[in-house]
């Protein structure tokens, strides 16, 4: 096993796949029945409290709209200029809406913003009619595409989150939505900026109060109804760290606030952040056998980042784990072992890691000298790294 001295590829930027778990302090840090706090670059969480229980998604259900919309745009099914027509369903939606007029059409640029912004029930409608044809085909694509991201606590029963029995989710599978709309569309994410949009000849604000504030925050979606409570769901930036929040259950939109407030700011004042490999790059060396090269340069084929608390900062340790000599030949991607980083009692998941270059097998001469001097001198590099 090879221990890669760590200040030589860190390079600082966002976080990582360690989960961080907070126990006594859990239940007095926040007022929230249900909390995440997920790293956007790896989607791993720095804290959660009852993040997988089902609960009420409320209007946060409109993430999952939003995305679907999003898709028929990147995909070219939809343009932004387009118009759905209203029905009188969208127009006899209760709760937050746009009053879209039956009969009438919506641009799909105004719908977006509907949604984000006045969290229009009405347009969720508009919408699910005008990628799918009716509401229930739209909530099976809902649905199939909470399948595709592995939520395993999700269900989906409308597009705008209205309450119903079946219609469930959970803070982390909110997360992790909230964390695919700004990975998959960036170019669409500055909808969720907007802090008013008037439509129909009416102003109205957005919900999302910690919109512009001193944390960085720049969407996404609140949510309310009696049996939810308080939601919202939000992200942040800060010095090129993104972090994503999630809370619901909240007694009121100021402890929401608040809450949400509260886990940003934990997360970029307690976590320092590095990148312990960049896709591609050599990370460390494998020492080959019988090949025409000594020594081949092996990569990870992604970015892996870390966040650790910055009391363990100092002892995050990066390790190689990979069998050598290897048999040559090698060629370029083949898997050549595993890294894995530590802290405390914290240990990642295996990443792997393949040859950076190909390395042929020697001609016999050579392989001939190289036996020998193995069996005369023995394997001094084996020697150098048990010694250390």
């Amino acid at each position: 096993m090879k221990r890669i001295i760590v200040a030589l590829v860190l390079l600082s930027f966002f976080c990582t796949d360690a989960k961080v778990k907070t126990k006594a302090k859990e239940k007095t840090f926040i007022n929230a029945k249900y909390a995440v706090l997920l790293d956007f670059e790896t989607g791993d969480r720095l804290y959660e409290l009852n993040a997988d229980e089902i609960c009420v998604p409320s209007s946060m259900t409109k993430l999952m709209t939003i995305y679907l919309l999003f898709s028929a745009i990147a995909e070219h099914k939809v343009d932004l200029d387009d118009e759905f027509q209203v029905s009188i369903i969208a127009q006899k939606m209760t709760g937050s809406r746009s009053f879209f007029q039956a009969g009438k059409t919506a641009k799909v640029e105004d719908l977006i913003r509907s949604i984000i912004v006045h969290s229009g029930n009405d347009a969720c409608i508009i919408v699910a009619e005008g990628l799918a044809g009716d509401v229930d085909t739209f909530v099976e694509m809902m649905n199939e595409q909470a399948k595709k991201f592995n939520l395993q606590n999700t269900n989906f029963e409308n597009p705008n989150g209205l309450p119903d029995d079946g219609h469930y989710s959970c803070v982390a599978d909110i997360a992790c939505i909230s964390r695919h709309i700004i990975q998959d569309f960036p170019q669409f994410y500055h909808y969720f900026s907007e802090k008013e949009f008037t439509v129909n000849g009416i102003t109205q604000q957005n919900r999302n109060t910690l919109l512009g504030n001193s944390l960085g925050v720049d969407g996404l979606k609140t949510g309310k109804t009696e049996a939810g409570g308080y939601g919202i769901a939000v992200s942040a930036i800060k010095n090129g760290k993104r972090l994503i929040a999630v809370v619901n259950g909240c007694k009121s939109m100021k402890d929401r606030a608040q809450d949400a407030s509260k886990l940003l700011a934990t997360g970029f004042k307690f976590f320092d952040s590095f990148r312990i490999a960049k896709a591609g790059e050599p990370i460390t060396t494998l020492r080959v056998w019988l090949g025409d090269k000594e020594k081949i340069n092996v990569c990870a084929h992604e970015d892996i980042s870390v966040s650790v608390p910055k009391k363990y900062s100092k002892e995050l340790k990066v390790e190689a784990i990979m069998k050598e000599p290897q048999d040559a030949p090698i060629k370029v991607g083949d898997k050549v072992g595993k890294l894995i980083y530590r802290y405390a009692d914290v240990k990642s998941k295996e990443y792997d890691l393949f040859a950076c270059e190909s390395v042929e097998k020697a001609g016999f001469f050579e392989r001939a000298t190289i036996t020998l001097k193995r069996l005369v001198f023995g394997d001094s590099d084996t020697q150098a790294e048990e010694s250390k």
